[in-house]
């Protein structure tokens, strides 16, 4: 008997080691995770939360993921794993509001717009009214700039300066165009990764015809990132921005977790090491705020700089210095509310007519950083965003002019070669090419409204471009020269669409080309699966992003005034048949009664809840599945009943 007990017992510690072993590991990469991420090392973080999110999906593993692509600015993953956060039942309004920002930083407009009214319906405080206000307007102005594109503007990828990495803040200087980049070629330790970005520390680079060579600045205190720069010829001085390591005695005044910030220094143009010797600005405090960003007028009398010193509106503000008759710089003022907002302004700069530009995210915006110019013939200074194309939803920065209306600026936008890449760019285009055009039912031969429509440059589909037609079906973008196009278009209720070929090549006068398109409509009894429309938990209340799938349906029906609908919604196989039957039922009757406010006769829509009747998948009552698998079954369909 003992023998037997004894076997019991060590069975039974053989499977509880045997249950904590995956536990201790989960919970061992999840700290090293953690560590890395703490750190502001997010290449690292990402691969190893991602592997305990595999192992184990929970919320936190996926906020992490959330964050960290976020921080590394890769909106496309991001937006995957905030639509995981803010899709839960119980979302938090701060993973709903990130999820607007991202969709707004992938174009996606009208759907930011719908989570920060979702945010709005919380009403928990985590963001005021008026920055709402803000949020609602910068997408509806972001859609009108979309479908109407400043047709005077030229902007070009310069692939000759670019890199996988990261370059921006070109400017003219000395012996050709200075910019900043954190590119593995000519970095002098390509061992010596920034755990943020996973490639080299900023260093600056100078471009001289097609050869780029790194510029020269060794730091006896340790630089780590070095750049950008700005110049004054008149005074032969450059002045630049860095990252050092610190000092003993600031270390031991600091304390053990200090952050490490931004300095600007400066020195003369014809040093032959411009780390040597070089003068710290009067503003640096290394272990108290950052100053960045620096800029310096043509005549080197007024410096411009960002900062998050105590005393701005919020995040980083603008701030500008102005030369004493010692050579020393005065007191340093703030822009004010007409250019610092809660937000972060950055890039601050000044054409050769004197008109004031930076980049924001906190003023009206397309979202992440935007470029901006201070309107001062005004009564009051107003910022004015340049628009699209200049602008696009990701970050739009450090504009330089080297002549009247052109330059360069920094784009993260779609369609680049690495991370930041460097823009040319010209405000006064002579030749300018449009296309206009309308999206139709093939069938009845009336408009579509709300068709999203993608026009695509050969080679480069990343750098697409999407509109939404109007109620008419109409849409237009602006083209470039000598290029090649397709032409998509989609709408929920149709079919797929053969993109359309065409080309602007040969063309030299201004033009405006027509290009319609007919979309065919799902046949009597083929489905339609809308997989974007979510509910609160235990809710049948139609949410702002749910409407817009609605909204969609209204259109196909409006296209076809004789079609007739089936508007289904299933649930997951949780809970009890009678209960989701009845859940289901209320959803489907708000759905229903949601497209009759629309307009849509209530004699043409049928709504039917199935509960967990039709499953899509194997997860049917009592098979465990993953919380996603649950959510492919929490679906609304429709479908033709009769034309």
């Amino acid at each position: 008997m003992d023998f037997l007990d004894n076997k019991v017992n060590l069975l039974i510690v053989g499977l509880c080691v045997l249950i904590a072993a995956p536990l201790q590991a989960q919970y061992s990469l999840l700290k090293s995770a953690d560590r890395e991420f703490d750190s502001f090392n997010f290449i690292k973080a990402i691969e190893l939360y991602q592997r305990a999110y595999e192992e184990k999906a929970d919320i936190r593993t996926a906020e992490r993921l959330a964050e960290s692509y976020y921080h590394i600015r890769n909106y496309r993953e991001a937006e995957a794993w905030y639509a995981k956060l803010a899709n839960q039942d119980d979302a938090e309004v701060d993973h709903i509001l990130q999820y607007g920002h991202i969709l707004r930083n992938n174009s996606k407009f009208r759907e930011a717009k719908a989570q920060y009214l979702r945010v709005a319906s919380k009403a928990t405080g985590s963001i005021n009214e008026d920055e709402l206000n803000v949020l609602y307007a910068s997408c509806d102005s972001a859609v009108i700039w979309l479908e109407n594109p400043a047709k005077a503007v030229e902007i070009r990828n310069e692939r000759a300066l670019n890199s996988a990495q990261a370059e921006f803040g070109a400017v003219q200087g000395p012996d050709g165009l200075y910019f900043a980049s954190d590119r593995f070629t000519g970095a002098d330790q390509p061992d010596v990764i920034y755990g943020w970005t996973g490639n080299p520390y900023l260093s600056m680079y100078v471009a001289n015809g097609k050869t780029v060579n790194k510029v020269d600045a060794t730091w006896g205190d340790g630089a780590n990132h070095f750049g950008p720069a700005t110049f004054s010829t008149k005074r032969n001085e450059v002045y630049f921005a860095v990252t050092r390591s610190l000092k003993r005695e600031e270390r031991r005044k600091a304390g053990k977790d200090v952050t490490v910030n931004i300095e600007i220094f400066s020195n003369s143009l014809d040093a032959p090491n411009w780390g040597e010797n070089a003068v710290a600005f009067r503003y640096n405090n290394i272990t108290a705020w950052s100053v960045g960003d620096p800029f310096l007028t043509a005549s080197g009398d007024t410096l411009y700089f960002t900062s998050d010193m105590p005393g701005g509106q919020g995040g980083t503000d603008i701030y500008y210095v102005t030369r004493q008759s010692d050579g020393s710089w005065g007191e340093a003022a703030n822009m004010g509310a007409a250019v610092n907002t809660p937000g972060n302004e950055r890039f601050p700069s000044v054409d050769g007519r004197g008109d004031f530009y930076f980049s924001s995210d906190g003023h009206l915006g397309m979202g992440g950083l935007d470029v901006y110019r201070l309107d001062k013939r005004r009564g009051m200074p107003k910022a004015v965003n340049l628009g699209f194309p200049f602008n696009s939803p990701y970050d739009d920065f450090s504009i330089r002019f080297d002549k009247e209306l052109e330059g360069y600026v920094a784009s993260n936008r779609s369609g680049g070669m690495g991370a930041d890449d460097i823009y040319w760019f010209n405000l006064n285009k002579v030749v300018q090419l449009d296309l206009e055009g309308g999206v139709y039912n093939e069938k009845t031969k009336l408009p579509v409204s709300g068709a999203k429509v993608t026009l695509i440059p050969a080679g480069n589909e990343a750098n697409a471009v999407v509109v939404n037609a109007d109620a008419g079906g109409r849409f237009k973008f602006n083209l470039a020269e000598n290029t090649d196009y397709t032409l998509a278009a989609e709408q929920t209720g149709f079919r797929e669409f053969k993109p359309m070929a065409f080309s602007t090549a040969g063309i030299d006068t201004s033009t405006t080309l027509k290009k319609d398109i007919f979309l065919s409509p799902v046949e009597v009894q083929e489905v339609v699966v809308l997989r974007n429309i979510y509910f609160d938990f235990d809710k049948a209340d139609i949410r702002p992003d749910a409407a817009l799938e609605l909204d969609k349906i209204a259109a196909f029906l409006n296209s076809d005034p004789d079609a007739r609908i089936e508007l289904s919604a299933h649930a997951d196989s949780r809970g009890t048949h009678e209960y989701n039957l009845k859940l289901t039922q209320r959803r489907a009757d708000s759905a229903v009664a949601y497209l009759v406010s629309k307009g849509i006769a209530a004699d043409r829509l049928v709504a039917k809840g199935y509960g967990f009747a039709k499953l899509a998948n194997h997860c049917a009552k009592g098979v465990e599945c993953t919380e996603e698998e649950h959510q492919w079954n929490r679906r609304v369909e429709f479908f033709v009943i009769g034309q």
